[in-house]
């Protein structure tokens, strides 16, 4: 038998995954399906590597491009342009949104 500490823990942590499971179901079955499509080309072609490299390489240009491009367009990060209030210190500048304001 184990001891009472080290059941608390394997509880907890059983309770953890099961927690991660049920929040990233989505996340877990995407990449079971992409998993499954690897293990068949893999194995249905063990005699091209040019196809085996392609099996590979396009599910991770796939999530490249999502992690590079798709927080810039949620808007999660503003690594080109910096939001500042729509007040400026200059006063000609100022001078000039009052009138675009006003004309509009």
């Amino acid at each position: 038998m184990t001891d009472e500490p080290t059941m608390l823990l394997l509880l907890l942590g059983s309770g953890l995954v099961f927690v991660f499971a049920v929040l990233l179901w989505k996340l877990l079955v995407l990449t079971g399906g992409i998993a499954a499509v690897q293990w068949a080309v893999v194995t249905g072609f063990a005699d091209n590597p040019a196809v085996q490299a392609a099996a590979f390489a396009v599910p991770a240009l796939l999530a490249a491009c999502t992690l590079l491009y798709l927080p810039r367009t949620a808007g999660l990060f503003s690594q080109g342009r910096v939001h500042r209030p729509h007040t400026s210190f200059n006063p000609r500048r100022r001078a000039g949104r009052i009138r675009w304001e006003a004309m509009a």
